[in-house]
């Protein structure tokens, strides 16, 4: 499967695939929000903690069946895998589920995506042999700019730290979390995968313990939670298996995909219609153009490669 993984076809598949999965979540997310009356923001951390532990369950299972083993992970990595899910899914989904509640869903839109501009930028400071060129900047900016292009309706220029703030350091958070996850997860990206989500998961519910929040127990409310589940636990496992064997700014980057399989997908969950907002359009191109401009790298005699 690793070497699989190292073919460029391959990996810029498995790269959609999996934004296409982390874009499902976002109308399902909403749908299960009107169903299950969940609110206030601690109901939906208890509804996030519970989706991420059945997420890390569901790979912890998926992995002792696949080595016939408990899954367990060297000594010296215990310390990393703990930051990885604290990082990773705990404080970056707390932050930003409290960060939502503040500020515009147009304005987390674009908070979101520059976690693929902070990839491209940072990367470099942390793992040898990536390079920031002006070519992967200028990408990165264009799809960037996509993004923008389909919300700039929405901005009304307001900035406050309870919203926007907590929003932009979760963004952050995030590609921090990629970045560490990309360095205890060789050799153990299932294992990796598993502990994190479940670290998390339980960080968040300790979070929202105080607050008091909770939803409906039924078979409704189960079918939703474990469907998000498997999006967590299929997404996390091959996204985390792609940053072990590639760049990681060349794999973050194709985050920007999220907002436009989540304007798909809510057409087709929710019946939304703004996928045929033409600026739509114009933003899946800007994106598209940014992702080849990032990843394209021209080595001869070599064809036209993704992932060199």
């Amino acid at each position: 499967m690793k070497n699989l993984l190292k073919k460029p076809w391959f990996a810029s598949l498995c790269a959609v695939i999996c934004t296409a999965l982390w874009g499902s979540a976002y109308p399902v997310i909403k749908y299960s929000y009107a169903q299950l009356d969940i609110a206030s923001v601690a109901d939906k951390l208890v509804f996030a903690g519970v989706r991420f532990v059945l997420a890390g369950l569901t790979v912890f299972i998926a992995a002792w069946i696949r080595r016939r083993a408990v899954p367990t992970v060297e000594r010296r990595k215990i310390g990393g895998i703990i930051l990885y899910g604290a990082v990773q899914t705990g404080l970056m989904y707390i932050l930003n589920y409290i960060g939502v509640a503040h500020t515009s869903a147009t304005k987390t839109s674009i908070l979101t995506a520059a976690s693929a501009f902070f990839a491209v930028l940072f990367a470099p400071l942390f793992f040898r042999g990536e390079r920031l060129t002006a070519r992967k900047l200028v990408g990165v900016i264009v799809g960037f700019g996509g993004i923008i292009a389909v919300n700039a309706s929405g901005l009304d220029g307001g900035f406050s730290f309870s919203g926007e703030g907590l929003v932009l350091i979760a963004t952050l958070l995030n590609t921090a979390g990629s970045f560490i996850g990309k360095r205890v997860a060789k050799g153990r990206v299932f294992e990796a995968t598993a502990y994190q989500l479940m670290i998390g998961g339980a960080l968040i519910l300790l979070a929202a313990e105080p607050m008091g929040g909770g939803f409906v127990l039924s078979a409704q409310s189960l079918l939703l939670t474990l469907y998000l589940a498997f999006v967590s636990a299929a997404a996390f496992s091959l996204w985390t298996a792609l940053l072990t064997v590639h760049e990681a700014g060349r794999i973050l980057v194709f985050n920007l995909l999220i907002p436009v399989f989540g304007a798909v997908w809510s057409f087709i969950i929710l019946g939304e219609r703004q996928i045929f907002d033409p600026m739509y359009l114009v933003s899946a191109a800007l994106i598209t153009v940014g992702i080849f401009l990032v990843n394209y790298h021209k080595k001869f005699p070599k064809p036209l490669s993704f992932f060199e």
